[in-house]
């Protein structure tokens, strides 16, 4: 693994005001160049993060934990999951205020990950130790499964095998299958709590989990093919927070990591055709936030956020058997000065 600076900056990059006032704690890309953001202000943003403008501002009535996208007959909304134990759903179009048009009880505490499944349903999870499917008409709960000490951290949906992974306290990661609320599969628990989870393709997850001073602070690769075929690497110092596929073209893919560390870290996902998981990238991260947060888009594009409502924009670029990391953006609050830079990370492939 190497860790280097280039010679020179590839450019300066553009710098504007933060649109959060405290510590965003989810995001999702909505298409390239387009994120919404939840975070400890309350409010769920959406941002061009090529040029930093604001193109909306939601207010919640709670912190929001998570943040879902939905877009169904051109009609865009979100769903917030609120530390308060209730789901907002907000819609994008004009004629609609940014109030919630509707509101979803029915968990006892803070909601911690939410996922779309449907035109018709989404899916939440709490620190209740329960996992919900909702009706988005009427606001109802469909199905309940409650599993003691399953005080869920996050939840991803996979489109294609319409299964949607979760991750726990209880250090374990779990499979559900959303039709019938019923677990497929469940992974071996861990030594440590698990955080986040991605998926990559059809056939991979990732996980990690928290730590420190290299106790813990893993990344896991999970063969959902064959579930015994499990992975490990460390690396960070201490909690893992958040994990996103980096797809620098179409046949080229990277993960990327974010820890309370504040690091960011790259790894190889492929080699010659095989499933690895090996360090390819280090690099400080000049935020501050326990929580860091990463999500990406095509083009080895990828956002990391921070404390202060804090973010950088990143892009991996390949050339010459070597990937450049280029800063494009920061945001920031006005009264705190950061460093920019570009960096190389020299590709032993």
């Amino acid at each position: 693994m190497r860790n280097s600076r280039s010679n020179g900056r590839l450019h300066k990059p553009l710098e504007t005001p933060a649109a959060h006032s405290d510590t965003i704690n989810s995001m999702v890309v909505i298409r390239a160049g387009m994120v919404l953001s939840g975070g400890k202000d309350r409010r769920a943003v959406l941002t061009n993060s090529d040029n930093g403008e604001v193109y909306n501002m939601w207010q919640n009535r709670s912190e929001i934990n998570k943040i879902c996208y939905r877009n169904y007959v051109a009609k865009h909304s979100l769903i917030a999951a609120g530390r308060d134990g209730n789901l907002s759903y907000f819609m994008f179009q004009p004629e609609y205020s940014n109030e919630p048009i509707a509101t979803f009880e029915g968990h006892k505490f803070g909601v911690t990950g939410v996922v779309n499944i449907s035109e018709q349903q989404f899916m939440s999870g709490s620190r209740d130790c329960s996992v919900k499917l909702w009706d988005i008409e009427t606001a109802k709960t469909v199905l309940t499964s409650t599993i003691n000490r399953n005080l869920v951290t996050h939840l991803t949906y996979n489109y294609n095998t319409r299964l949607v992974a979760q991750t726990s306290e209880d250090k374990s990661v779990r499979l559900w299958d959303p039709r019938n609320m019923e677990i497929a599969v469940e992974f071996p628990r861990k030594r440590h709590i698990q955080m986040y989870c991605e998926f990559s393709g059809d056939d991979r997850l990732f996980s990690c989990s928290n730590g420190f001073n290299n106790d813990g602070c893993e990344i896991t690769s999970y063969d959902l093919r064959n579930t015994r075929n499990v992975r490990e690497i460390r690396g960070h110092e201490a909690n893992v927070t958040s994990l996103a596929v980096v797809h620098l073209d179409l046949s080229r893919k990277l993960l990327a990591s974010v820890s309370a560390d504040r690091h960011i870290r790259l790894w190889r996902i492929e080699e010659d055709g095989e499933s690895v998981l090996k360090p390819l990238w280090n690099e400080e991260v000049p935020l501050e936030a326990d929580n860091l947060q990463v999500c990406t888009y095509a083009d080895g594009h990828i956002i990391v956020s921070g404390g202060k409502g804090r973010l950088i924009h990143y892009q991996a670029k390949l050339a010459a058997q070597r990937v450049i990391l280029d800063v494009q953006l920061i945001q920031k609050s006005q009264t705190i000065g950061q460093s920019s830079s570009s960096h190389v990370i020299r590709s032993s492939s």
